[in-house]
């Protein structure tokens, strides 16, 4: 009896082997290159940068023309990606995804808090990108030249300064000769600690030098910080071309 016991679990063990052997690992094939897009576009949406880089290749090049701007390699790639998602950037797809071998073609919708913040709700753009063996391997934006030229108006207009970021604002370092910031009374060394009554401290990074900006002749109010006076005080100053300042 114990040898009859003995001779069926080797004969089971022989059937797993053998059910294993007539089975193996599955290898899945890489995505197909409009899949890639979509899966990373709604990546890009939901702030996953991980799986955004999980998609691209080792020596991936993204284009943006206008205004002719190229990241190269997956580390700038990174800290591009992860300063769209701190600003809320999305894309809504707005044309059907089409793929010609391994390029795709697409036009989308794109937001973020830094359009909003210039005045433009959404910019239109056309997406041609390159995709190989389940990686993107380049990226072209090309944004809508209306929606460009908008956003050009948008943000032609500054006071006319030059400044450093500190700790508590930005500071003021030069001032241009004809700049409106010194009709207003701002000088060297003073500090803008908010702008529009919204303090730097509540401001992602960058975000206070955008919002200086605006259209040619508006107007924008800071609260600002002389050398030697504790108490801030409020200025509002008329924005002129950035072509014309002079240093």
């Amino acid at each position: 009896m114990r040898q009859i016991r003995l001779i069926l679990i080797v004969l089971l063990s022989m059937v797993i082997l053998m059910a294993g052997c007539a089975n193996p690992p599955v290898t899945l094939s890489p995505l197909k290159p409009e899949a890639v897009v979509a899966t990373f576009l709604q990546s890009l949406s939901n702030g996953d940068v991980d799986s955004c880089l999980s998609l691209m290749a080792d020596d991936a090049v993204i284009n943006q023309d206008p205004p002719g701007v190229k990241v190269e390699g997956k580390a700038q790639i990174e800290a591009a990606l992860r300063r769209g998602t701190t600003g809320h950037q999305t894309y809504s797809v707005i044309s059907p995804i089409k793929a010609d071998g391994d390029k795709v073609t697409l036009s989308v919708k794109v937001a973020s808090d830094d359009l909003k913040i210039s005045g433009l709700e959404y910019m239109t753009t056309n997406l041609e990108l390159q995709v190989q063996e389940g990686k993107i391997k380049s990226w072209l934006s090309m944004p809508n030249s209306d929606d460009w030229k908008r956003l050009a108006e948008l943000t032609a207009g500054g006071i006319g300064i030059n400044i450093g970021v500190v700790a508590q604002g930005i500071k003021v370092n030069e001032l241009a000769k004809n700049s409106p910031a010194i009709e207003a009374g701002l000088r060297p060394g003073d500090l803008i600690i908010a702008v529009n009554g919204i303090s730097f401290s509540q401001m992602r990074e960058g975000e206070i030098q955008l919002r200086i900006r605006g259209p040619i002749g508006s107007k924008v109010k800071l609260t600002v910080t002389h050398e030697g006076s504790p108490a801030p005080i409020e200025m509002e100053v008329t924005r002129v071309s950035l072509e014309e300042l002079h240093y």
